[in-house]
């Protein structure tokens, strides 16, 4: 029994050195220092996909849990994580990263808009199992980030009607209430 104990802790200490240690940056991000933002690899942490992501931010459900690591776009538009420093590492296999970026200091702070950063090729890598570092790299994102249109709200956007919808709404309430006077 303790023979299997020993090669089991052997075992284990040797999948985790085999580990490759992941760091990521994200460049062009300037306009949107002081703000946060999140990075995930599909596959890992329950991150199954973008959509999954994105289906809860829309929702307004925290996906913090499923981050891989998080941080703060810093003043030169970098969101830097050493793959030294990160303290994070994957398995050899090919995996896909995408990058969250808020327009406010926490993901989760009221009106939040939300951008994702997923177009880059250095966002795809494919790791060997050694002890080396890997960095995945969002690249110039100031493309995706300065579109307007790449922008979503976080969480549910409120329901109040158009003012065309309340204008017919009090037509037609008048209308009724016209008909039952006659009548």
């Amino acid at each position: 029994m303790r023979k299997l104990m020993l090669f089991a802790a052997c075992a284990m200490l040797a999948a985790v050195t085999q580990a490759a240690s992941v760091g990521w940056t994200l460049a062009g991000a300037t306009a949107f220092a002081n703000d946060a933002y999140q990075f995930f690899v599909i596959g890992q942490n329950g991150a199954t996909s973008i959509a999954t992501i994105t289906a809860l931010l829309d929702a307004g459900t925290s996906v913090d849990s499923y981050a891989f690591g998080s941080g703060t776009v810093a003043g030169n538009g970098a969101a830097n994580v050493t793959a030294a420093t990160s303290g994070k590492s994957l398995d050899a296999g090919t995996y896909t990263g995408f990058f969250v970026v808020y327009d406010a200091a926490s993901p989760t702070s009221g009106s939040t808009k939300y951008a994702v950063v997923s177009g880059a090729t250095g966002l795809t890598k494919t790791i060997a199992a050694t002890t080396a570092s890997v960095a995945f790299a969002g690249g110039n994102a100031s493309t995706t980030l300065n579109n307007a249109s790449n922008w979503k709200s976080f969480g549910p956007t409120s329901g109040a009607p158009e003012p065309t919808s309340g204008l017919l709404l009090l037509v037609g309430a008048g209308i009724l209430g016209l008909r039952r006077k006659r009548a």
